[in-house]
């Protein structure tokens, strides 16, 4: 495989599930994924993907959300059975004993009415932002650090490349679920400046959720 390829393959293959830190990681980062060729870090103000190749050393993409709230309430959802332990070193004290896990990291209002939420999907990581009725979804804007270029293709999807090769971040999807059906609403990305991305959302029912996906 090209390099291009394993570096988003590594994107791709963020387990299902996130670890709560508890003094395995900066003091800044709240849940946590490892795994083969990447490091994924959730902090109250972005998240950070550190991916590893032989080839290139590691590259770091940084997102932020522009103009958020610093501090939303960030916690993991959906408990998992499995639990981690970090033995490193001869010093018992900083060991790490049963960290529990979760399938999904939930960030309240991000936004005034808008939270994110991170999960794993089919061990792709996923993320979704969740739009409370009469909120407005054109406040969110992901900027990110750490791109050579980024760039929306013609299908819609977000490029990011990286040392390395690319990270590819597929176009939204977005819905809202009325009486028990998903509709799906027209959307697409949109550059709102060099290094930052929004949504353009179609008209829909500013009285119920709205899920971009």
């Amino acid at each position: 495989r090209t390099v291009r390829a394993r570096v988003s393959e590594s994107w791709g293959q963020v387990p299902l599930h996130f670890e709560r830190n508890e003094g395995q990681a900066d003091s800044q980062v709240k849940f946590l994924a490892r795994g083969s060729g990447y490091s994924l870090f959730l902090t109250p103000t972005e998240a950070v993907l550190a991916l590893k190749d032989r080839t290139s050393g590691t590259a770091v993409l940084r997102l932020k959300l522009d103009g958020a709230n610093p501090r939303p309430h960030i916690s993991g959802r959906e408990a998992l059975p499995g639990r981690i332990n970090y033995f490193v070193g001869n010093d018992h004290s900083a060991w790490r004993t049963n960290v529990p896990t979760y399938a999904r990291t939930d960030y309240r209002d991000v936004y005034p009415g808008v939270d994110l939420v991170y999960y794993g999907n089919q061990r792709q990581l996923e993320y979704d932002f969740v739009v409370a009725p009469g909120a407005n979804p054109r406040r969110i804007r992901m900027a990110f650090e750490g791109a050579r270029r980024m760039e929306i293709d013609a299908a819609g999807d977000l490029v990011l490349e990286v040392a390395g090769g690319s990270v590819r971040q597929q176009r939204p999807i977005v819905y809202q679920e009325i009486d028990g059906a998903r509709k799906e609403i027209a959307g697409r990305y949109v550059m709102t400046g060099k290094r930052q991305v929004g949504f353009e959302v179609a008209a829909y029912d500013a009285s119920l959720p709205l899920v971009i996906d």
